[in-house]
């Protein structure tokens, strides 16, 4: 039989003792069978394969909640470095389980107590999710007011942008990426003439205009960035008409020389069945263009 464990067994029936719940320790079947030979003096006991005692602790940090964190331990018979591993929870991102983990007591001195070890690596555990998971709360609370009070002070706007030409694909590329950063939804239209409608708040739609123009178009001469603002108009959620941000040049068949004239009546047709062909109106008006 190998040397006395009884400092090790001692140790896991303090756990169990801690924890006497099942769905609070879960035993690994191996360790549940040798501790079990142990007990009834079974000869199998000093022959049955058993490195370690291992059990999983399902840590409560938040009861109201019952908010786990998975801590993972285990006891060698044959020495006393006792190993305590949390689990990613999904509550906490890899990066600061990483981190949490880096700040985790190690290992403990050899002059020290196995058992201060490990209780005190559970405390540690326990304290520090729940200080983790008090700062997500805050910062989520904090991001949460945030956006309440940039909505309250957003301007829902529709605005309308008119091109004497647009055929560039990469061009047009970009206007529809551009406009996921800056949250904003509607078209853009190839042709000659071009079209871009932008649904969003207003100061973000300004600000999409500025990047495309020094970014996307910073290698077109600044004579050909010829963009006019056609139509702005006010509007509440109710009146979006718009769920994403697209290229419809293939909706629209072409025409001319080169092809790079859309069937404007078929472009009126689109507007009137997306709800804003008053406001195509508007802009064709204002540009001299017909849709006949």
């Amino acid at each position: 039989m190998r040397h006395d464990v009884q400092e090790q067994v001692d140790l896991f029936e303090c756990l169990r003792a801690m924890y006497p719940l099942t769905s609070e320790l879960e035993v690994s079947e191996q360790t549940a069978l040798w501790l079990s030979d142990r007990e009834s003096g079974a000869a199998s006991a000093s022959s049955r394969a058993c490195d370690s005692l291992d059990a999983l602790i399902n840590l409560e940090i938040e009861s109201d909640l019952t908010l786990l964190i998975h801590v993972g331990i285990s006891i060698p018979l044959n020495h006393s470095a006792v190993t305590v591993l949390p689990r990613q929870p999904e509550w906490m991102t890899r990066s600061s389980f990483d981190s949490f983990l880096l700040a985790m007591p190690k290992s403990r001195p050899d002059n020290s107590d196995m058992s201060e070890h490990l209780l005190g690596s559970v405390d540690w555990i326990r304290s520090h999710a729940l200080e983790y998971r008090t700062e997500q709360k805050s910062k989520t609370f904090a991001e949460a007011e945030d956006k309440q009070t940039n909505n309250a002070f957003r301007r829902l706007e529709r605005v309308w942008f008119w091109f004497p030409s647009l055929s560039s694909k990469e061009k047009r590329r970009d206007l529809v990426d551009y406009a996921a950063e800056y949250d904003l939804k509607g078209f853009v239209l190839a042709g000659k003439p071009g079209l871009l409608c932008l649904e969003g708040d207003g100061s973000k739609v300004d600000k999409y205009m500025s990047a495309v123009k020094s970014e996307s178009w910073s290698d077109i001469p600044s004579y050909q960035k010829k963009v006019t603002e056609r139509l702005r108009k006010p509007l509440v959620d109710s009146q979006r008409r718009f769920a994403d941000m697209k290229d419809i040049a293939h909706l629209v068949p072409q025409y001319g020389q080169y092809n790079h004239r859309g069937e404007m009546s078929e472009v009126k047709r689109l507007m009137d069945q997306w709800g804003v062909g008053e406001d195509f109106g508007s802009v064709v008006m204002s540009s001299g263009a017909s849709t006949s």
